[in-house]
């Protein structure tokens, strides 16, 4: 363990970047999500405790793209980012999942949802930590992965914003069967995509003893490039 936080915190400094800080801002979010979520708000009549919930969701997803940006854009990616801004997501998307969960208790395929969500996650947690024991890692967010969690928030965030939609059971069937599906799509590709790097030196790998060595000899001979592999 000491050694995977030794790789990640590279420098001290990189706790106070501002897309760092945006993420611990994101964590903030994840139990004010919960508390808001199970507030009972009324104006008017009219419950806004989900439309509330929805906006801290929004502004999480917000903060996400914009943590992004500041880090491309004015170089401040770090190993500490990398490794802390997905599990923000993961975190939130959890807890939105669990809290819908509680209130659609009658629909079966929440909580095989949420099921096949701790599997996937727990499997590629273990996998992960696989990788980094044979110092390679999966170099960012893929495709597959993207589009999982685009589906995911557009299904549970519809299920925030439309008010009486347990009306309509139908429409939460197909929602959080369509979520379920793109996280299998998910969990199968990156799966699929470990077995392929720990099998050969394919893309999306940086082998980490390569770097540390090349980081060595670039002491000594400062025009040699440093070559990770990322094909």
């Amino acid at each position: 363990m000491k050694k995977f936080f030794q790789k990640i915190i590279q420098n001290k400094k990189d706790w106070y970047t501002i897309p760092n800080i945006l993420v611990y801002f994101r964590f903030l979010l994840i139990p004010a999500f919960c508390i808001v979520y199970f507030q009972c708000i009324i104006i008017n009549d009219l419950h806004i405790e989900h439309f509330i919930a929805a906006g801290v969701l929004f502004l999480a997803a917000f903060t996400d793209f914009l943590d992004g940006l500041i880090a491309r854009k004015c170089n401040m990616v770090t190993e500490l980012g990398k490794a802390i801004d997905p599990l923000a997501d993961k975190l939130m998307q959890f807890a939105i999942a669990v809290c819908l969960s509680i209130t659609y208790y009658q629909y079966w395929t929440f909580f095989i949802m949420l099921g096949v969500f701790i599997v996937k996650e727990v499997t590629l947690f273990f996998t992960d930590i696989y990788l980094f024991n044979e110092n390679k890692k999966i170099n960012g967010a893929k495709w597959y992965g993207k589009v999982s969690t685009f589906v995911f928030f557009v299904a549970m965030g519809s299920l925030l914003l439309i008010p009486n939609l347990d009306n309509y059971p139908v429409v939460i069937y197909i929602l959080t069967s369509v979520a379920t599906f793109f996280l299998l799509v998910a969990y199968i590709g990156y799966i699929m995509l470990t077995v392929k790097i720990h099998r050969s030196n394919e893309t999306n790998v940086v082998d980490y003893s390569k770097v540390k060595k090349e980081e060595s000899s670039e002491e000594s001979t400062p025009n040699q490039n440093n070559e990770i592999i990322d094909k």
